[in-house]
């Protein structure tokens, strides 16, 4: 019992480690966005994308690294399921969302595109290296897309997005102080210590992940999709709320989707790379499905509220999102023994 009581303050350690890691790196690169400026949109949304996904890409590789692929791609399909249930289907909840219609033809539709792609290629139980190698070269055609689609836009739009972008990051960054009038400043060093701190939470929280899973008993899916998928994401959830409140309703639909498309392409295509895997057949027929039902549904929530000239997202409709998260969890519960 004291094991146990330990290993989840230890989980507890680990995941403040990671959300103050991440915060330090996500302050020190709010003031670049600031300085890419217009002629560099495409790179700050890029990095707002990458800066989400971080604290999973860690925890997922370190849990694969440590042999518990059950754990590692639950964190993967989790955090997706998660990002989408929670922090976009909280975020309406307290205030209807809105996001440009570009943002969902150019990451909402390719979201939806690479989640088909990894059932696809799932289809026969296994990732192999080249399968995991063409998801990696994906995120190219991503890159140039969200490049293209910004380099054509007005001047005036691009300042709007520069200024947009800037404040996400600070709002990210979800600082317990104010790093500019504080000890450490926004800058290299805060960006090696938050590297530093996001390595050693990332090492912790997964070296515990697997120690809940032998002590428990339960199964590194199960371990996987819940608490490995959702402490990662706590710093992400938060953020979204938080900036919601602050009225940056735009903020949990573009955060949803950056981060789910560098986590399934840049996270599973890494590790079916490394080391090639299997999947139990669950994965095919039930999470998977999950996540690109629950894509779908974002996405149809978004285009009928285009179409009716309303807020893409309402507080019902999130509280759907929220509502089909939970269900989604307590079937896991359920099915997984």
């Amino acid at each position: 019992m004291l094991e146990l009581i330990f290993t989840i303050l230890m989980l507890v350690i680990g995941i403040i480690i990671l959300t103050k890691g991440s915060a330090w790196m996500t302050d020190s690169l709010a003031p670049v966005a600031e300085k890419l400026g217009t002629s560099y949109i495409a790179v700050a949304s890029i990095i707002v994308s990458i800066m989400l996904s971080i604290p999973e890409v860690f925890v997922a590789l370190y849990a694969f690294i440590l042999g518990h692929e059950g754990i590692s791609l639950g964190v993967i399909i989790g955090s997706i399921i998660c990002n989408i249930g929670l922090m976009t289907g909280l975020s309406a909840t307290i205030k209807p969302l809105s996001v440009d219609r570009r943002v969902v033809i150019r990451d909402g539709v390719f979201a939806f595109i690479i989640a088909l792609i990894v059932l696809i290629f799932g289809w026969d139980l296994h990732y192999s290296r080249s399968e995991g190698l063409v998801l990696l070269l994906m995120f190219i055609p991503y890159v140039l897309n969200v490049w293209f689609f910004e380099k054509w836009r007005p001047m005036e739009e691009k300042k709007e997005d520069i200024k947009e972008i800037s404040e996400e990051l600070k709002v990210i960054g979800l600082s317990g102080f104010d790093v500019k009038h504080g000890l450490f400043k926004p800058g290299i060093f805060l960006f090696i210590v938050g590297s530093l701190m996001l390595l050693v939470g990332s090492y912790i929280f997964s070296g515990y992940l697997v120690d809940i899973a032998k002590l428990t008993g339960l199964s590194d899916v199960l371990i996987g999709l819940t608490i490995g998928a959702i402490g990662p994401s706590i710093p992400n959830v938060a953020s979204a709320i938080q900036g919601t409140i602050k009225n940056y309703t735009k903020i949990a639909i573009t955060e949803t989707f950056g981060a789910d498309i560098f986590t399934l392409l840049v996270t599973l295509g890494l590790l079916a790379v490394v080391v090639p895997f299997n999947i139990e057949q669950k994965w095919l027929f039930f999470d998977i499905p999950m996540m690109i039902l629950m894509t779908a549904l974002m996405m149809l929530f978004i285009f009928r509220g285009h179409i009716r000239k309303q807020n893409a997202i309402t507080r019902s409709e999130g509280a759907a999102l929220v509502i089909i998260y939970i269900v989604f969890l307590l079937l896991n519960i359920l099915i997984i023994k």
